[in-house]
């Protein structure tokens, strides 16, 4: 288990003194190499490594400069045989928090593909691709470079349902890293899309668990559209945390159909925005969020 805030503490804190800034070696033993916090290694049509990575920027022997990124590593599948590291035609690809946040978004679901392009000086074209697939797995991901001599591959892995999760918690992971006190609610509502802004319209959400709501709705949803429960003290963001919480509650209990008390209660560790969220969306018949933080939180039962 990582403990993120320990590690940022340790490699992504610098000091600044006359000979500019100094940061600890994430790597000691062999400088130049970096580090893996965490890997998943995906084994199918062809190979694809996962890792949560860290390497320094050397002057001499300082370190002066840390990288943080989701390291990807694309290697192809012969005669039924992973080459993995011994690929010569390998793919490597190292996503910032911009990439990150986009191959998340595409792998929870939030959008129907994903495309990242990677361009550096003195360094070959990179691009990074997922889709829906007809094919054996629920999504493919395909490596792109172009190399030195002016011609192109690709390497195309597919993914299954577990890949997937394990992809989704290394893109949480890097957020995490980078962000160690936000909260897991909080950080999941930073990685959503951002979506173009929608005329002002009025929205009736929900304040407090009341005792005359009736009785709890069946665990499949009903046909019928489902009215917002009244409230009676204006928008959710002018009510006190306790409020909220009773709405989350409420949400949760009545309009979905999980009903999970785990999530409920993370749901309420979170920030007033985060809830506000959470409580719209339940409100209006949409609990997209709510099953993620559920599988999150209880991934055997996907």
């Amino acid at each position: 288990m990582i403990d993120f805030e320990t590690v940022h503490r340790t490699y992504l804190k610098g000091s600044m003194d006359e000979g500019g800034w100094s940061f600890n070696p994430v790597n000691p033993a062999k400088p130049r190499t970096g580090k893996h916090l965490s890997t998943h290694q995906v084994f199918s049509n062809a190979g694809l490594g996962v890792a949560l990575y860290l390497r320094n920027d050397f002057e001499g022997a300082r370190a002066i400069k840390v990288h943080v990124g989701l390291k990807l590593v694309f290697s192809r599948k012969v005669k039924g045989r992973f080459l993995l590291q011994e690929d010569g035609q390998k793919i490597s690809l190292t996503l910032d928090m911009g990439g990150v946040r986009g191959l998340y978004a595409w792998l929870a679901g939030d959008t129907p593909n994903f495309s990242y392009e990677i361009i550096r000086p003195d360094a070959p074209k990179k691009q990074l691709s997922g889709f829906e697939s007809d094919l054996e797995f629920p999504l493919s991901i395909r490596a792109f470079e172009n190399d030195s001599d002016g011609s192109a591959r690709s390497i195309l892995v597919g993914l299954a349902d577990a890949d997937i999760f394990h992809l989704q918690l290394h893109c949480l992971g890097l957020a995490k890293l980078l962000y160690p006190s936000l909260s897991d609610i909080a950080l999941l509502a930073h990685m959503k899309p951002r979506l173009k802004a929608a005329p002002s319209c009025h929205t009736t959400i929900v304040a407090t668990f009341q005792a005359n709501m009736g009785p709890e709705l069946p665990e499949r949803p009903s046909e019928a559209p489902m009215h917002p429960i009244p409230i009676s003290d204006g928008a959710l963001a002018e009510l006190d945390l306790e409020k909220a919480k009773r709405a989350v509650f409420a949400v949760g209990k009545n309009r979905w159909p999980r009903k999970d008390l785990a999530t409920i209660e993370e749901i309420q560790n979170g920030p007033l925005d985060a809830m506000d969220r959470f409580v719209k969306a339940g409100n209006a018949g949409d609990f997209t969020e709510w099953d993620k933080i559920y599988n999150l939180l209880h991934p055997s039962r996907r």
